[in-house]
Order: structure tokens, then C-alpha cells, then sequence
């Protein structure tokens, strides 16, 4: 697309924005008159989510297919905004990923892949992009979890990446309110987003599909609490109910609980990985 006046509209930054929540988030800014910059993987689904805008937002979009983890990514993007002439006013840090199962069946490339996403990423676009957002006195929406403030076993690298996000976020309000800055954090429960996130619904069973909301159904209440600067936003009654009764209970028990309940995971992966020494010891 070609660079083009866009001085007079508010844009918002969207990462991971193709599809998931960050497609809903993207296209709930949308319908609520806000232009986007969606920046993704070069994939099927920047593909797909362009054919799509161009026939129902045509020129008030643009796309940056670029790696969040690669190192010269944070300078890429930076380049793409400065060539289109946007100045953000709204940034929404979504990108990231999870695993669920014994610590051990994932590979360490893969947790420093989800620690650079779900964390550095984050961080280092803020930091790039605050400049941008302290001119438009804008606001900063991340990505957390329902699951920041339980610490789940066989989830255990992810809710503490989605922890590290809720606590910044919340202290990164604190700093940035004095530059008329607004700092929110999304917090939902389980989200079917992809393949693999039906397969840990399945696997986790009932009490899952209890839990479980579509992408589409949580984008108008972030992204309306987000414009109304709230701190934390939980979508979903049960969900702020299960946290309510969880800060109440005691670690020991709590932790016995989650462990329980998870353990699922400990079964499906004893089943489909053997447990053979030279595994254990690489």
C-alpha cells in the first residue's frame, strides 16, 4: 500500500493481529473508526486477513509481515511507520504463544521462542514506539492471561511469561499516567484461536468448555474498557468468579487443586512420549 496523509486519524498498532484475538482486536478498532497497523507473520493468514480488509476497509489499513523474535524486527517496524508517515495513538501488544504439558516434552528453543514473544517483544516495541504514543497522549493494551495470577503446573514457562505481563503492565500505569499515557491489561481465560488450542480444550474437558470463550466474543469488551482506560479487564463473569475464590484460598491447597486439575496433561504426554532415561538426561 502506499504511503499516504495520515496525520488526521488515530491508528492503532495490533500485533499478531492475522488472526485469533489479535484479528478480533483489530477488527473491533475498525468498527469503532480507528485505522490499523497489523503486524504478523508472513503467512497464510496476513494473506488471508488482506484479501478480506481490502474489500471491507480498503485504505485504512496497512500490514508489516515481520518475525517479532528476529533481532532486527523492532527497527523494521519502525521503518515501515516512519515511511507510511503514522503517528500511533493506540498500541496493543498481543502477539504470543503457550504450551501446555510436562516441562519437559517441549524443547528449550521453544520456550526462549515464547519468552522472546510474550515478553521481550512486548517491552522493546513499547520502549521503540513510546515516543509516538507521548506525542498522542495515546494508550497501551497487553496481552495477559486469566492464568497470570495462578501459577499452573504443566503450563508452568507460559503463566509465567503472562505473569511478568500483568505485573508490568500494572506498574507500567503507574509510570506512564504522568505523560497522560493509559496502560490496560486483557486477561481471559481459555480462547480457541487455533488448532492447538482445541486440542488442549479437549484434553482438559469439561471444565474447559465451561471456561472457554470465541475470539469474537471478547474483542468489543477489551477493546470498549480499553478506550475507557480500565487497569486489568477480565471478560467473562466465571472467570473473574474462579480468581475471586482463588485469591482466598490457601497456597498449599490451591496449588494441590491446580495440580489436580491439569494433570491431564500429565497423562496425555506419559502416554504419547516414552519415558526413556536418554530423553530425560538431554
Amino acid at each position: 500500500m502506499t504511503p499516504e496523509n495520515t496525520t488526521k486519524t488515530k491508528w492503532a498498532l495490533i500485533t499478531g493481529g492475522s488472526h485469533g484475538i489479535g484479528k478480533a482486536l483489530a477488527e473491533e478498532c475498525l468498527k469503532r473508526g480507528l485505522n490499523v497497523v497489523i503486524v504478523a507473520l508472513p503467512d497464510v493468514h496476513l494473506d488471508t486477513i488482506n484479501r478480506e480488509l481490502k474489500e471491507h476497509a480498503p485504505g485504512r489499513y496497512h500490514l508489516i509481515p515481520v518475525d517479532l523474535t528476529a533481532p532486527d524486527a523492532i527497527p523494521e517496524v519502525e521503518r515501515h511507520l516512519a515511511t507510511l508517515g503514522i503517528t500511533l495513538t493506540y498500541l496493543i501488544n498481543n502477539a504470543g504463544f503457550g504450551r501446555g504439558g510436562l516441562i519437559e516434552h517441549t524443547d528449550w528453543s521453544e520456550y526462549l521462542t515464547m519468552m522472546q514473544l510474550n515478553n521481550q517483544a512486548m517491552v522493546g516495541l513499547t520502549l521503540a514506539l513510546l515516543p509516538q504514543l507521548k506525542k498522542t497522549r495515546g494508550s497501551i493494551l497487553n496481552m495477559s492471561s486469566m492464568e497470570a495470577t495462578l501459577p499452573l503446573p504443566y503450563k508452568t514457562v507460559y503463566t509465567g511469561t503472562k505473569a511478568f505481563v500483568y505485573n508490568y503492565s500494572l506498574a507500567l500505569r503507574q509510570e506512564l499516567k504522568h505523560y497522560g499515557i493509559g496502560v490496560s491489561v486483557l486477561c481471559p481465560g481459555p480462547v480457541i484461536t487455533n488448532e492447538d488450542g482445541l486440542k488442549r480444550v479437549a484434553a482438559m474437558g469439561s471444565l474447559a468448555k465451561v471456561l472457554v470463550t470465541m475470539p469474537a466474543d471478547i474483542a468489543p469488551m477489551a477493546i470498549g474498557n480499553f478506550l475507557n482506560n480500565k487497569d486489568v479487564i477480565r471478560p467473562k463473569f466465571l472467570n473473574r468468579a474462579i480468581l475471586a475464590f482463588a485469591s482466598i484460598v490457601p497456597r498449599g491447597i490451591k496449588m494441590a487443586i491446580l495440580e489436580k486439575v491439569f494433570s491431564k496433561y500429565r497423562e496425555e504426554d506419559e502416554q504419547a512420549v516414552p519415558i526413556v532415561e536418554e530423553q530425560l538426561i538431554s
